[in-house]
């Protein structure tokens, strides 16, 4: 499982991480991997560790982050609501058949991708 920062532009959100000593403490355990479009990435085992994690790094994230992902290991995205969602009901992870989705655009200096992520019914309409 991935747990993927989505840095607001013009953050070097990695840099941020590695520079502030809480978060370096915070990380001790879960490297971060820096990916292109601002996009900083932490493998975790499971779903409860990653929104533990996220929950250790909650000021990092209003303040730096545009959208919190995690990854499946099915290759799935889930927003952070759904995710806590799924982690606090035990509900199963959405299958293609999962109506409720946005889209997240990464963009870099020359590149575009968007993602296609999955959530819960009222997140329908954020724009990342």
């Amino acid at each position: 499982m991935l747990v993927i920062f989505i840095s607001k532009p013009g953050i070097d959100l990695y840099r941020t991480f590695l520079e502030s000593e809480t978060s370096r403490m915070i990380l001790r355990f879960y490297p971060p991997q820096r990916r292109a479009g601002g996009v900083v990435e932490v493998a975790v085992a499971t779903l409860g560790s990653g929104l533990s994690l996220a929950s250790e790094l909650r000021w990092y994230i209003r303040r730096y982050t545009s959208d919190l992902l995690f990854q499946t290991g099915d290759g799935v995205l889930l927003s952070q609501k759904l995710a806590r969602e799924i982690y606090e009901r035990q509900l199963g992870y959405p299958g293609a058949e999962w109506e409720h989705r946005y889209l997240c655009t990464i963009s870099d200096d020359e590149t575009s991708h968007d993602l296609t992520v999955f959530c819960s019914q009222d997140e329908i309409k954020k724009e990342a």
